[in-house]
């Protein structure tokens, strides 16, 4: 039996409009610990973005290692796998590798390479143990991945040729049949984006091409949690990031009881000392109707977006009033989000250019497709339109 616990998208030391939330993240790093302590799991698996930025500052980083120690003491026989997201700089995460060994931490910030620029695929292989083995791979570009020995696989072929050849290579390692946990920091196309900007999926690969040979893909990037395939799994992220992630917030359990079996996932909640909250939270309302429901807030210490109706113009001291209303609650005011009724919404085929401009492409695609057919792009059809979106900007980046 491999016991693990899979997290990723910690996000510390996010600056969250003007505030700090270390304190926050301080309380779901404790949990964390006493959920190891009380698990005893073989593994901790860290699916990518331990920071939020890729200079973090040295509060972040004092934060990360007092934290990660302490989690080791938790269960100083448990191995700790962190894997670099695209939020990280892997060379800062990697810098100290050698150190982090002494408390069981195995740390990988970027590929390895071989001197003659080939894959170094075992230095990405972990065996914890008789327990399991572990395949981590952090974010990386897919053009950017190393050729592998003998394989001729062409640039947009790297990406795929080398996660089978590491789950191929794992094979050759586990002659004892060990469960195969696979990491790795990147986007799954159809994958559930909710709380993200579109553009996550510009870069995204199809689930299949992850290879073969895993019993557990540990995926970290998509902040919200979701089961892919009886494999695969986003785990989500601890801590909400934004607004407009209002799912459960979890790190999970993962029970594989030998190679080839279906693993059995198990979620823990994470309480967050200071949540997020949109004001009203689904259906916008004017401003007036906002602060009137802002009145009967009675939990103190939270984020507050107010979610406003703009038909002309907001009052001019509108954010003033927000705020204070709110620090007399001893809540903290973000931003108000607006919304323009229906009628005065720009429609495609008045779109002005600077508006254009701050589109993503999926945005302007899913715009004309609603304004032709009257219905939104299916989860299909936005597949499709990734998919195609990729291979023009390939053969742009070749």
């Amino acid at each position: 039996m491999f016991r693990f616990i899979h997290t990723s998208d910690w996000h510390l030391g996010q600056n969250f409009y003007g505030y700090d939330r270390s304190a926050e993240q301080r309380d779901f790093l404790q949990q964390l610990a006493a959920i190891v302590a009380e698990q005893r799991p073989d593994a901790l698996l860290v699916s990518g973005d331990v920071y939020h930025t890729p200079s973090p500052s040295n509060s972040a980083v004092s934060l990360y290692v007092k934290s990660m120690l302490d989690i080791h003491e938790a269960c100083p026989e448990m191995a700790i796998i962190v894997i670099a997201g695209n939020h990280d700089s892997a060379a800062r995460l990697e810098s100290d590798s050698l150190l982090w060994r002494l408390a069981g931490v195995t740390v990988l910030g970027g590929i390895a390479r071989n001197g003659d620029g080939t894959a170094d695929l075992d230095r990405h292989l972990v065996r914890v143990g008789d327990k399991g083995i572990v395949a981590a791979v952090p974010f990386g570009y897919a053009a950017n991945f190393p050729h592998i020995a003998g394989n001729t696989a062409t640039r947009d072929q790297r990406q795929q040729a080398y996660f089978q050849a590491l789950l191929d290579r794992a094979a050759e390692l586990n002659p004892d049949g060990l469960p195969v946990a696979l990491m790795a920091h990147l986007a799954v196309s159809g994958s559930n984006i909710t709380g993200h900007d579109s553009t996550v999926l510009m870069d995204s690969v199809a689930l299949n091409e992850l290879g073969t040979g895993y019993d557990y893909a540990a995926l970290g990037h998509i902040h919200h949690p979701q089961q892919l395939s009886q494999q695969a799994r986003y785990c989500g992220t601890p801590l909400a990031v934004s607004f407009d992630e209002q799912c459960e917030h979890a790190v999970s359990l993962v029970e594989i009881a030998t190679h080839g079996t279906t693993p059995v996932v198990s979620r823990h909640a994470i309480r967050n000392i200071r949540p997020l909250h949109t004001i009203p939270p689904t259906v916008p309302a004017d401003f007036d109707s906002v602060m009137e429901q802002l009145q009967g807030i009675s939990e103190e210490d939270a984020y507050v977006r107010l979610n406003v109706l703009v038909d002309g113009h907001l009052p001019h001291d509108a954010q003033t009033r927000a705020a204070q209303l709110l620090a007399e609650k001893h809540c903290r005011y973000c931003c108000i989000k607006r919304t323009l009724p229906a009628t005065a919404r720009p429609q495609g085929s008045t779109m002005s250019l600077e508006q254009l401009s701050s589109k993503s492409p999926q945005d302007v695609a899913n715009q004309y497709f609603a304004d032709k057919t009257g219905n939104p792009m299916s989860d299909l059809q936005r597949e499709l339109f990734n998919e195609a979106l990729q291979q023009v900007l390939n053969g742009v980046r070749s």
